[in-house]
């Protein structure tokens, strides 16, 4: 089973469809620091990033630094039109103290996560098996140079991520690249494939489509959609959702 959430696969019924989380893009970890990886690469390295960076002045202080994101949602006509369903869209806070100078800083980094899902059949049996989800992330920009390390991660590393948070899912393999816009800029999205349980010597084919991190205004978001590879059209819908967002915070 996964680490804090049920997995994605998991088999549901129509009640239960919108009672779980769906999916979340790779930026969660065990403990408090739910929402961002706490290693090399996540959201909050952009501490260690701005201690070595020179800019000293952002971590030393006494008060907490708080780093706030905007969400980036999709439409409710898009939803109707692919079948999703709003699951949720919640704040997802990360709190950590840094050492810089001499002196401790708490940091407190409010992302936006955006959850979409949709329950499917597969093998006769119903399952919460596509999935749509985007993750806000505070950019963090001074003098014109952003801090968070989210903006640098390509799909595969995106993807990976993504599968170490789940115990019944592996074997990724890339089945391509294509170029989806996403909130208006032409975005690179790893096209990837993985074998996911489903129950005990059951499994199946699953595909993933994982966006880079796009710069909405002074956030990064980053998009996220699965399903069973043996399901039709799905891919159409995945592609309409990334299309379709729209960021909060952006002009």
């Amino acid at each position: 089973m996964t680490r804090g959430i049920a997995p994605w696969w998991a088999p549901a019924t129509d009640h239960e469809a919108h009672t779980a989380p769906p999916l979340t893009p790779a930026h969660a970890t065990k403990g408090t620091q739910t929402g961002v990886p706490a290693g090399r690469g996540g959201t909050l390295a952009l501490g260690g990033a701005l201690a070595t960076s020179g800019c000293l002045g952002v971590i030393a202080g006494e008060e907490p630094l708080e780093l706030s994101a905007s969400a980036a949602t999709v439409p409710a006509a898009t939803l109707a039109e692919t079948g999703f369903a709003e699951y949720r869209v919640e704040p997802v806070e990360v709190r950590r103290e840094f050492d810089a100078a001499g002196e401790t800083r708490e940091v407190v980094v409010t992302n936006q996560l955006a959850q979409y899902d949709k329950s499917v059949t597969v093998l006769g049996e119903r399952i919460r098996g596509a999935v749509f989800a985007a993750l806000s992330t505070p950019a963090v920009e001074i003098a014109d140079r952003t801090f968070n390390p989210v903006g640098d991660l390509g799909t595969r590393e995106l993807a990976e991520r993504l599968l170490a948070r789940y115990d019944g899912i592996g074997d990724l393999r890339s089945a391509g690249e294509e170029t989806v816009t996403v909130l208006g800029t032409d975005t690179p999205v790893g096209l990837f494939t993985a074998d996911a349980t489903v129950a005990d010597g059951v499994s199946v084919q699953v595909t993933l489509h994982v966006a880079e991190a796009v710069r909405a205004g002074p956030d990064f978001v980053v998009a996220v959609g699965g399903y069973p590879s043996v399901l039709t059209g799905q891919e159409t819908d995945v592609r309409a959702m990334m299309r379709a967002l729209v960021h909060e915070g952006s002009a």
